[in-house]
């Protein structure tokens, strides 16, 4: 998978990558994460024009459909809103397009139909690829009903139910009707009984079970609002009323567009709730008061109003569950480079227009515009709808590691995720959010700045921003040294600050109607997208920052499902390899690794073997294992003077560096490690820092290593000359052997978290250099 480079000076199509933010809090805490600063445009940028399609300048080269249309001027906003009611059409207050459904299912059915009715780009050749994945954890839910009785008359009211916990089964299972995984059984629970309204926090704290039972609390969500209070408080809160008995909890939102009131941000998804282990749980639903309306309930005072309550409630959660990608290739005038333009097609358990109906709907009429003016794109132009990027952006982490060629001959890519709603009095602006190698020595953002450029000429203003983290689907692409960012429309607010809040992402109130009060963004936001596909020339220098490729790195994830503990997040790690020349590439998860792989590597690593299935939700489902045909592949590389690099780990790993749930399969790393004389053993390594030992050239400039917390395996070696290179207490940490006649190499790691880093600090970036400068050398 060596990479193709780019030499030629053509016209070619430019994506860009846009997301918006899916980070959810946890009661955890995370690392400290680096800075987020407005990188200054090249020029001043007009204002986003909301018609007309902008005469641009004369820098800029204008593509015009064969009979002279300027494709701009196609852009319909009722084409675009159009699509977003058809999304949010799909299994309302049953999920929505909730990642790993049949709602989501559904959601890329729908643009596969759509894309094959486009006939100009079936007959240009446009092809679909349908793929399908795993993730930790995925819910349908099939009944959310609530029946209320108002003056003696029972009316039905819209409600939904909640999400189970994207990273932990055991506390996914709590919002499973049954309380057992992965059966799709109709089961519904049935539970009624007076009600009582909560509507503080002393309210809350001064029930008693007495005071509950055998009744419905229709809960106002602000109390236990994580937007308005730490997630740790709101948990407690959650807890405690669990704990007292109800039959059965509604969490009644409200909309507001004041900044400092609840609105139900992540009441579907990340609930507080969805942390409790209370077993059971009751039986937990959400609606909003509006919906309320035909039971004659007009506000959150009304609730005092309804005498009794009934919920039904279905829900399935799947431990792994199952999720998809679309993707749609549109042949280009130059097949040898590519663009690639995202985004999600998953909601998170709310109508989803915004986040990110408007970013698929933009995609959708990137294509239709190319079909009705009959134009040829100038390279190859994959529109991607992604999966389960809620979740932590598992669908575009599962298209990278499986078009590791794409990636190679790939200029740049846009993700646009998303439109939002800003509150009242909130500034916004629409940004091209890219993480930069200013730790690597460039600063700069040329894809971001290339595009503010572009978009300028078509009357839309962009702001170039940095971040120092992962943002959306996008940010997988950086490890790879693909140009990417996020076409996103982002309040203007404090680093600490939810922008999901203050944009009216992942509430109850992320609907069409909202949207269309940014009409204006929403077709300049589209604007972007078609410029990108259509209107970027010149040498790929002009957006890359790396030096030509000259060596390759090869990471081998066969048996490595959670590839958050990959390249995918190991974004620094591959910036700094890209800038000494190595082309990363990854065997991805389920294609068993071959000589021919291994043929012409610098630099191999073997990622832990991991797969999700856990003691909770069934170890028997599935097993990753090596094969004997794997180890002789790799043995025969190191034999013939290879490097290989082998790493474990105690823990799955969530963007590399927070620990999950334990790996049970930490111990099949040994198959193929003690070909090599090195065993893994049981007992953890305490402590998060490894001392360096001796002198080598591996640990030149190097304070020490930093391992994950409680994530490193031992290990004993034997059968050669080892060098212990870093060590915890006594135990070794990193160890260098020879092995064979040949020259060959091979470096123990403790912990793959080794390879990744967060904060700001990165105290292996040192040895991230020298294990690629040792390469090269030898």
């Amino acid at each position: 998978m060596k990479r193709v480079w780019f030499h030629s000076l053509i016209l070619i199509t430019v994506v860009v990558l846009a997301s918006c933010s899916s980070a959810l809090p946890t009661p955890f805490p995370l690392p400290t994460r680096g800075p987020q600063t407005a990188v200054d445009t090249p020029a001043p940028l007009p204002p986003v024009s909301g018609s007309g399609s902008g005469s641009g300048d004369a820098s800029t080269s204008h593509v015009v459909a064969p009979d002279g249309t300027d494709p701009f001027d196609l852009i319909s906003l009722d084409a675009l809103y159009g699509v977003l009611e058809d999304l949010t059409a799909i299994q309302p207050y049953s999920g929505w397009r909730n990642s790993a459904s049949e709602g989501e299912a559904e959601g890329l059915d729908y643009v596969a139909g759509k894309l094959d009715r486009m006939s100009y780009l079936v007959d240009l050749g446009m092809e679909q690829e349908r793929q399908t994945f795993r993730l930790p954890t995925g819910t349908d839910l099939w009944e959310t009903r609530l029946q209320v009785t108002v003056g003696g008359q029972e009316v039905e009211v819209p409600a939904d139910g909640l999400r189970g916990n994207r990273d932990y089964a055991q506390l996914a299972r709590q919002v499973d009707s049954d309380g057992v995984l992965n059966d799709s059984d109709r089961d519904p629970v049935v539970v009624e009984g007076p009600v009582v309204v909560i509507r503080t926090t002393g309210e809350l704290e001064a029930l008693t079970p007495a005071d509950v039972k055998g009744k419905v609390v229709f809960l106002d969500y602000a109390v236990i609002d994580r937007s308005l209070m730490s997630t740790n408080d709101a948990v407690t809160l959650a807890w405690r009323l669990a704990e007292k008995g109800p039959a059965g909890v509604v969490l009644v939102t409200r909309f507001s567009n004041v900044p400092g009131e609840s609105h139900g941000a992540f009441v579907g998804d990340g609930c507080a709730f969805t942390w409790v282990e209370v077993e059971p749980l009751p039986p937990v639903l959400y609606a909003r008061v509006e919906d309320m309306a035909q039971a004659g309930i007009e506000s959150m005072d009304d609730l005092e109003r309804i005498e009794a309550a009934r919920l039904t409630w279905d829900a399935d959660v799947f431990a792994p569950g199952t999720s998809g990608n679309l993707v749609a290739r549109i042949p280009g005038a130059d097949p040898s480079q590519a663009m690639i333009l995202g985004a999600h097609i998953d909601s998170p358990n709310a109508p989803g227009a915004l986040d990110d109906g408007s970013g698929s709907a933009i995609l959708l009429e990137v294509a239709r515009i190319l079909d009705a003016a009959q134009l040829q794109p100038p390279t190859d132009l994959y529109l991607v709808w992604f999966g389960s990027e809620e979740p932590s952006l598992f669908g575009a982490a599962h298209f990278v590691a499986t078009h590791q060629e794409l990636l190679d001959r790939t200029r740049a890519m846009l993700q646009i995720d998303c439109l939002g709603r800003p509150l009242d009095g909130i500034d916004a602006e629409l940004r091209l959010v890219a993480w930069p190698y200013g730790r690597h020595g460039v600063g700069s953002l040329p894809w971001p700045e290339a595009l503010a450029r572009l978009a300028a000429a078509r009357n839309v203003t962009t702001v170039p921003f940095e971040v120092y983290h992962t943002y959306s689907d996008n940010s997988t692409f950086a490890g790879f040294d693909v140009p990417n960012m996020d076409l996103i429309y982002e309040p203007v607010v404090g680093p600490d600050a939810s922008v999901h809040y203050f944009a009216h992402w992942h509430d109850p109130y992320d609907t069409v109607e909202l949207a269309r009060e940014v009409d204006d963004v929403f077709e300049g936001m589209t604007r972007v997208a078609l410029a990108a596909a259509l209107e970027t020339s010149g040498d790929v220098t002009a957006v890359r920052v790396s030096p030509r490729p000259d060596r390759r790195a090869l990471f081998v994830g066969s048996h490595t499902e959670a590839l958050h503990m990959s390249p995918v997040a190991f974004t620094e790690l591959g910036m700094a390899w890209a800038m000494q020349g190595f082309d990363v590439d990854l065997i991805p998860y389920g294609q068993p690794v071959t000589p021919g792989d291994l043929e012409d590597a610098d630099l191999v690593v073997v990622l832990p073997v991991l797969d999700y299935p856990t003691s909770e939700s069934g170890l028997d489902q599935y097993d990753e294992a090596w094969t004997q045909e794997e180890v002789d592949a790799l043995e025969g590389y190191v034999a013939d003077g290879g490097f290989l690099v082998l790493t474990n780990s105690l823990q799955r790993l969530k963007y590399g560096i927070v620990g999950l749930d334990p790996n049970e399969d930490w111990q099949d790393a040994n198959a193929l490690a003690s070909a090599f004389g090195v065993v893994y053993e049981d007992g953890g390594m305490r402590g998060v820092e490894a001392s360096i030992q001796g002198n080598h050239p591996l640990t030149k400039r190097v304070n020490f290593l930093e391992l994950g917390d409680g994530n490193g395996v031992p290990f004993s070696l034997s059968g050669g000359a080892w060098q212990v290179l870093a060590s915890v207490g006594e135990q070794p940490a990193a160890a260098l052997g020879n092995y064979g006649a040949s020259g060959g190499e091979v470096l123990v790691l403790a912990d793959v978290a080794m390879l990744s880093g967060g904060g700001s600090e990165l105290p292996n970036l040192p040895f991230w250099r020298n294990l690629a400068d040792y390469a090269r050398s030898r």
